[in-house]
């Protein structure tokens, strides 16, 4: 018996040893772990989107914003009757009842189906302290009725939460783009940042290439909940904050002028200061309003993604076209530089050019007879400049237009399309290059890569990067200074004077953007299409002619010649930009 209760102690003491150890590891080696469950499964964060930064135009206009909507939800834990039964289980039949004379009553308010009601709460509860949402939007009166009614509606509560608002609908929707939830391939970086499945985040345009300053910093509450997740009280807070003011360089009235004029015919317009690169307006049509992917309507979306126009297509950026004859300017500006003609040499136009055996046609069937570089630019004649560009060849053709920003992308800062230019050493036939000369052929480029190259002709020979974002916050945006063309005096004159001629002399094929109101310059295109007798009409120039204001490109899909719909925009825009020179200029010494 004695040996029984030494073996029994020596057990008893050997299991307590085991024990102290074992509690000795817990809180010496394994506590921090295990405390860290213990706050995991006792403390809950209850996250808050921050209101997103807004997005303005160069006077202020608001473009994008958040505004408040007032929502309805239910507090799981405090709704009707909810602490009678247990979360994971049914509810008891008193609970389903109050739970459904709850939904009686909100329905006469708000106007929903009580059985839309349950079905919104029973999908949209996670945790019971987390408000499930049962009416995502309601009108603020009806909030208000709500919200008097608290007494009767047991667990209901009516609350603000912050939307994206487009003020100003369709007006450079392009630029401003659009917000939705993350993609699967951008959550994973987007989670680091405190971004949900759930949160609206910028998709495309501004609204994607400036997130991370629009987002702002979320924030939150942290809770303590017992034991079946009910919360207990409230640990901590913090605010969130807004993201940051992005101002633009667009003037939205503008934009909304321009994208008027095209009465629904696809096209597209870039206006940009010469002087500086700032875009003043980027227009495509057909556009679309980025409010449509805010309220989530399934038929409206449905109807801009399956579009066969394609109207989220930014075809101021990535519409790749032929040029057709507003390509004349810089053939005659790389043949100034080489000096195969001067702007007084002669050449005749019969109606056609003779190249390689192959008769190559002037618009003008009967010639123009003997015609100078500026006689030629006026009438836009094939004939002169089918033969200025056999005489350059290819190899010089393709690197003056290269050197003068096509082929090659502008480094627009929401992306944009390089054009294409044949490809350095490839063999091309006299009449290849000649057709290459006048705008046809294998040759692209984007109405905002025309509007750069336009704007060297009136800033004195500098190709300049676009640039669009002014300012982001308190910081204003560095813009780039760009090169110049290195082009003689006389060779912009020369230019100038045809362009001048194109618009305001009487037999320009410009005469449609004549204005009494300012002198415009500029240069009309026709660029055949796959589409016989529909043609992309082009129109690019600058006003005022003799001290530019701003330099422009439009050009209108299967809209005809270019002295046609894209010159009468050219008119309404520089007659705008004449009556409200304020609208796009901020301080007179902004020049290069």
């Amino acid at each position: 018996m004695p040996d029984r209760l030494v073996w029994f102690r020596r057990a008893l003491v050997a299991a307590l040893a085991c024990l102290v150890l074992r509690l000795i590891g817990l809180q010496l080696w394994q506590g921090s772990r295990y405390r860290d469950l213990a706050d995991r499964n006792r403390l809950r964060v209850v996250p808050e989107a921050a209101p997103r930064g807004q997005i303005v135009d160069r006077h202020s206009r608001l473009l994008a914003t958040t505004r408040s909507v007032f929502f309805v939800a239910a507090i799981p834990q405090e709704f009707a009757s909810e602490s009678r039964w247990r979360w994971h289980e049914s509810p008891h039949a008193t609970a389903a009842a109050s739970r459904a004379a709850v939904f009686a009553q909100l329905s006469r308010l708000v106007g929903k189906p009580a059985e839309e009601l349950e079905r919104r709460f029973r999908s949209q509860r996670t945790l019971p302290f987390v408000p499930a949402t049962l009416v995502p939007e309601i009108p603020k009166l009806q909030a208000l009725e709500v919200a008097e009614a608290h007494t009767e509606l047991p667990g209901i509560v009516v609350d603000a939460a912050p939307v994206r608002d487009y003020p100003l609908g369709r007006a450079a929707a392009h630029v401003i783009g659009y917000v939705g939830q993350p993609t699967e391939e951008a959550f994973p970086v987007l989670k680091q940042y405190g971004v949900r499945p759930t949160d609206a985040v910028g998709r495309s345009g501004i609204e994607q290439e400036f997130e991370a300053y629009l987002r702002g910093r979320s924030g939150g509450s942290v809770i303590e909940v017992d034991h079946r997740a009910r919360q207990v009280r409230v640990m901590g807070r913090r605010e969130p904050a807004a993201g940051q003011t992005v101002v633009l360089t667009v003037d939205a009235k503008l934009c909304s002028l321009i994208a008027d004029q095209f009465g629904g015919r696809p096209g597209a317009a870039v206006v940009m200061r010469p002087m500086t690169g700032e875009v003043v307006a980027l227009v495509s049509v057909p556009d679309f309003d980025p409010g449509i992917f805010v309220r989530q309507d399934r038929r409206e979306l449905q109807q801009v993604l399956t579009d066969p126009e394609s109207p989220l297509l930014d075809r101021a950026t990535m519409g790749q076209y032929m040029p057709g004859s507003i390509i004349k300017l810089l053939t005659a500006a790389v043949a100034l530089q080489h000096r195969i003609i001067t702007p007084a040499t002669p050449l005749p136009c019969v109606g056609f050019v003779l190249i390689g055996g192959r008769r190559f046609h002037c618009w003008n069937r009967d010639g123009h007879g003997s015609v100078t570089l500026r006689d030629a630019l006026t009438v836009s004649c094939n004939s002169y400049f089918l033969e200025v560009g056999r005489r350059v060849g290819l190899e010089r053709l393709r690197a003056g237009f290269q050197h003068a920003g096509l082929g090659r992308r502008t480094n627009w800062v929401l992306g944009d399309e390089p054009g294409y230019l044949p490809p350095p050493g490839r063999w091309f036939s006299e009449g290849e290059a000649a057709l290459l000369a006048i705008g046809q052929g294998e040759i692209l480029l984007t109405p905002l890569q025309a509007a750069v190259a336009v704007s060297a002709i009136a800033n004195g020979g500098w190709i300049l990067q676009p640039w669009v974002v002014k300012r982001i916050g308190d910081h204003v945006v560095e813009r780039s200074v760009g090169y110049s063309l290195e082009w003689p005096r006389d060779t912009l004159d020369v230019l100038r004077e045809g362009m001048l001629a194109v618009v305001n002399g009487p037999k320009g094929t410009g005469i449609q953007a004549h204005s009494d109101q300012v002198r415009i310059a500029g240069k009309t295109g026709t660029a055949q299409t796959h589409i016989p007798g529909r043609p992309n009409g082009w129109f690019v120039g600058f006003c005022p002619a003799d001290h530019p204001l701003v330099a422009l490109a439009v050009v209108a899909e299967h809209g005809g010649s270019g002295g046609e719909l894209p010159s009468f925009i050219a008119k309404t825009v520089c007659e705008y930009v004449a009556a409200h020179p304020d609208a796009v200029v901020d301080q007179p010494a902004d020049a290069l």
